[in-house]
């Protein structure tokens, strides 16, 4: 096997097909619904449209990022070992997956909402839709500038849900776990504490400055992916 990072990121494509195949089901039951809506509506079954709201389409395809950095390290990584692989290799051709897929799901998402949310907006559901790129405000500065928000959000997400879930058959993954919930029981309900960890979202989700927004969440991402490198060289094939 070509032990070159490109073919391993092929490889995690062609072998997350169930995250496809669910987040497939899922955005074609919306589509019916919504045809089922419009049907209702024309039939004026539905009388104060202005009530209606609806999830973004475009947000459903974040199950494909989400499955996807369960599949790949829970699943490919012993397969693509047993192919001759090396864990380098493995780990790099990741990070091309990861890159690849928060770009695409974050255009694609971006497009959505400016065609199929709109028309659905202006026919259907005039309360709305509830997409991330409205409700965390990212949209306010372009299209454009909502899609790198986007981007470097889906990848931070992405790469926290990977390193976890590699690092879940060890000690330190259970910890992490442990940790996590831990930091948000413990700090939801005392005021200073609370007061940092809204901080923190603030910091990678609504900063008013795009950039450093941007710029935290990819750093973060390089961070918590370099701690790949000591959790897969310790992983058992």
């Amino acid at each position: 096997m070509n032990n070159k990072p490109t073919v391993v990121a092929g490889i995690n494509f062609n072998n997350i097909k169930l995250a496809y195949i669910i987040t497939a089901i899922v955005m074609g039951a919306i589509v019916i619904q919504d045809i089922v809506v419009m049907i209702l509506a024309a039939l004026g079954v539905f009388h104060n449209l202005s009530e209606n709201m609806s999830v973004s389409l475009g947000n459903y395809l974040f199950l494909i990022l989400i499955l996807g950095a369960v599949l790949i390290p829970s699943r490919n990584f012993r397969k693509l070992m047993n192919l001759g692989s090396k864990r380098t290799d493995f780990i790099r051709g990741c990070a091309i997956n990861y890159a690849i897929k928060a770009a695409v799901i974050s255009l694609l998402s971006t497009v959505l909402y400016f065609t199929y949310d709109k028309f659905m907006v202006s026919l259907i559901y005039r309360g709305g839709t509830l997409d991330i790129l409205y409700w965390f405000g990212w949209i306010e500065n372009g299209p454009v500038v909502a899609f790198f928000r986007q981007f470097a959000f889906l990848l931070l997400a992405a790469v926290a849900i990977h390193t976890l879930t590699a690092a879940q058959e060890k000690w330190y993954g259970w910890a992490a776990d442990v940790a996590i919930v831990a930091i948000i029981s413990v700090f939801a309900p005392i005021a200073p504490l609370r007061s940092a960890l809204v901080w923190f979202f603030d910091l990678i989700i609504f900063h008013q400055y795009a950039w450093v927004q941007i710029a935290v969440c990819i750093f973060l991402a390089a961070a918590i992916y370099a701690l790949n490198r000591p959790i897969f060289s310790r992983k058992a094939i």
